[in-house]
């Protein structure tokens, strides 16, 4: 007897004994590689075929992939073998078995199975598809809410359908076994989940919740209403850990909070930092990503509605972290928005658009050393053709003259504010002489000349500020980046006062435009007083308080006219 055992193990070493069997494929005595062979190939087989299911008189295949069929990288599997899984598995199996087990099985028979993966939500639906017309489900009983907020429940109604966990198993075991016999399919009894009994129980709780409706969803300052009548409309039974309920469908508040996500949502950015020469040639700020999770948020809304005097409900939100924070790419200390300044320059002329994009872009990347007052003028360096800029004609006695750089003072604007954000100090500003629309408010702009005036302030945040600069549209946006030093800066909203209306247009002759040519360069604006207000409230406790005062001429309009001779010479 020992030496068959001998003979036995020695023969069947890196075979299958003999006696095994996937189904009725008879797999004993091969080597794995021919095991792996002829079991991919019945696989094969199947998926070729399909699953067969057979109901009544009426036969039926589900295919092993769902989708597109003109272009199948669309498709999905429902049916996915896995022989490499399989074969592993078989091997361990017959490693573990001594060797009377093996004579056992050679003369009784032993069975496996291969490893197959059933994608059950797509199983269901393709079933449905061939068989949902032969079943009536049941009808649960369901919760009206009349116009009037009066309440009513639906009779329940018991039916018959397929059991498509069960179909769903015996695939299973079907497909383990290579079998392609059909999946027989069976109507039973459908009973109702939800009983009229059952939910008159629950009526107390839908009063309740109706009457401390409207609800609240809320993140950070972010805030929706869901107000009594779309509660109303939404609200229905549901079983929740098996217990009847209440709660909004979610066929009407996941598209709701769908919406709400479109406006949560971030993509997490990592941070980017390089500089050259002295001036940082690129720049990202790290920004945690967060997405609103609509499901947490789902359940949160239903759980809380069903309690007692609870209108506000937050949503759940997750936040992911960017690997390289704006800290870690840089020891500068520049870590986070300290400041903002916007100006809109909308029907600006061609030329002028061009002056502020090349400010701009000259600012674009400039680093502010601690204690450094920055000079507006000095940054921006020369104005004139060799650097860029473009000129825009201005009136010079009778002649229209170009000048270069028509248009910075959309810069010195954007960068007063900016500055006031900050909560830096101011160490010069003027504004301008008359009112002009693209600064608007009146108050909040600053004017620029080389060599004065100038717009200057000081950087007593203690360490370096990166200073960005952004053209979106016909929006200017300068954002000032560093470390926050726990200062808060209020700033009032500018107070206009003691308006005087312009006089009558002003009419220039000159020879520069056909006679009875008209052109109008500058239009005509009510002078006024105008003053807003910050206050630096610095970590320590420390406030300072500095009131930003503005005086604007009346300006009538001025328009050149076009003639052959002037009436009278004018110098200039």
């Amino acid at each position: 007897m020992i030496g068959f055992v001998f003979y036995f193990d020695a023969h069947y070493n890196d075979k299958i004994y003999p006696g095994t069997a996937v189904g009725s494929l008879d797999i004993g005595g091969l080597s794995y590689n021919q095991a792996q062979e002829a079991i991919q190939s019945k696989m094969n087989e199947i998926i070729d075929q399909g699953l067969p299911f057979k109901y009544g008189d009426e036969s039926f295949v589900i295919h092993s992939t769902a989708g597109d069929v003109v272009n199948p990288e669309l498709s999905s599997k429902i049916i996915s073998f896995n022989i490499d899984k399989t074969i592993n598995t078989l091997k361990t199996e017959q490693a573990r078995m001594n060797e009377a087990e093996h004579i056992y099985n050679w003369l009784a028979g032993y069975q496996t199975s291969v490893a197959v993966e059933i994608d059950q939500d797509k199983l269901t639906e393709a079933l449905a598809a061939e068989v949902s017309s032969y079943e009536q489900p049941a009808v649960n009983s369901r919760l009206i809410i009349n116009e009037d907020y009066s309440l009513e429940t639906s009779q329940e109604k018991s039916g018959q359908a397929f059991n498509y966990n069960k179909i769903y198993q015996e695939a299973g075991r079907q497909l383990e076994r290579l079998s392609v016999a059909p999946v027989i399919l069976r109507l039973q009894e459908d009973n109702p989940k939800i009983t009229r009994a059952s939910a008159e129980t629950v009526l107390p709780l839908v009063r309740q919740v109706l009457e401390t409706a409207p609800f609240t969803a809320v993140y950070d300052d972010y805030a929706w209403l869901i107000d009594k009548e779309q509660v109303r409309q939404w609200l229905e039974l549901e079983i929740d850990n098996g217990k009847l309920t209440v709660g909004l469908a979610d066929s009407s508040l996941t598209p709701y909070l769908e919406e709400m996500a479109g406006i949560i949502n971030i993509e997490k950015k990592e941070g980017k930092f390089s500089m050259e020469n002295g001036k940082v040639t690129e720049f990202q700020p790290s920004q945690k990503g967060r997405e609103l999770d609509i499901r947490a948020s789902r359940e949160n809304i239903n759980e809380k509605i069903r309690q007692v005097g609870i209108t506000e409900i937050d949503l759940a939100v997750k936040e992911t972290e960017p690997e390289l924070s704006t800290e870690k790419v840089n020891n500068l200390g520049i870590n986070e928005l300290i400041g903002e300044g916007r100006s809109n320059f909308a029907g600006s002329p061609t030329n002028r658009r061009h002056n502020i994009t090349v400010g701009a872009n000259t600012l674009n990347g400039i680093l502010i050393a601690p204690d450094e007052e920055f000079s507006l003028v000095k940054t921006l360096g020369k104005i004139e053709a060799s650097t860029g800029y473009l000129p825009e004609l201005v009136i010079k006695g009778n002649k229209t003259t170009p000048e270069y750089g028509g248009g910075l003072c959309q810069i010195g604007t954007t960068t007063f504010r900016a500055a006031v954000n900050a909560g830096l100090p101011i160490t010069a500003r003027t504004n301008h002489s008359y009112r002009v629309s693209y600064y608007e408010p009146a108050g909040t702009d600053a004017t620029i000349y080389d060599p004065k005036p100038d717009m200057k302030f000081i950087n007593d945040t203690g360490h370096h500020i990166l200073f960005t600069t952004e053209i979106s549209g016909n929006d200017l946006i300068f954002r000032f980046y560093g470390t926050a030093d726990g200062r808060k800066v209020e700033v009032t909203d500018p107070r206009v006062y003691n308006l005087v209306k312009p006089g009558p247009s002003k009419l220039v002759e000159t020879t520069d435009l056909a006679p009875g040519v008209k052109k109008c360069t500058e239009k005509a604006h009510t002078g006024a007083d105008a003053e807003f207000s910050r206050t630096v409230t610095y970590a320590d406790g420390e406030k300072k308080s500095d009131t930003f005062k503005s005086h604007y001429k009346p300006w009538q309009e001025v328009c050149l006219i076009g003639v052959e001779k002037l009436s009278e010479p004018v110098s200039d």
